[in-house]
């Protein structure tokens, strides 16, 4: 018995981490934006910057991040869910007090590599 719970312990997943750059396709019914978010965590807490949008959220769980946006365009909610492997996440996003509007899907990038605006596509 106690050799499975020495098992068990070893092979936990650690927690996912957001900080770092990540290459974003963010839907919003039929239009399609791309750019360059950088997330910053320290402890549970996570904040963010997509261009002129901040992003404020706190893992809930290992891989599960609750948050809240605010832009030119509005404020909202936002849910991401981080791969175990911590280079990828896929989530979605909505207004205050509305259902998703859209999805919200990174990889994440070296620093080196990180593009230097977004895009917008129909």
């Amino acid at each position: 018995m106690m050799a499975v719970a020495i098992l068990a312990a070893g092979t936990a997943m650690a927690s996912a981490n957001a900080t770092g750059h990540w290459q974003v396709q963010v839907t919003n019914g039929a239009d399609l934006n791309t750019g360059v978010v950088t997330f910053n965590q320290v402890g549970q807490t996570v904040v963010g910057k997509l261009k002129n949008t901040t992003i404020n959220g706190t893992m809930v769980s290992d891989t599960k991040m609750n948050g809240k946006w605010n832009g030119p365009h509005g404020a909202g909610w936002i849910t991401l869910y981080f791969a175990a492997s911590g280079k990828s996440f896929q989530g979605e996003w909505g207004y205050n007090g509305k259902k998703a509007g859209g999805q919200f899907v990174g990889k994440k990038i070296m620093s080196a590599m990180a593009p230097a605006g977004s895009t917008k596509t129909k």
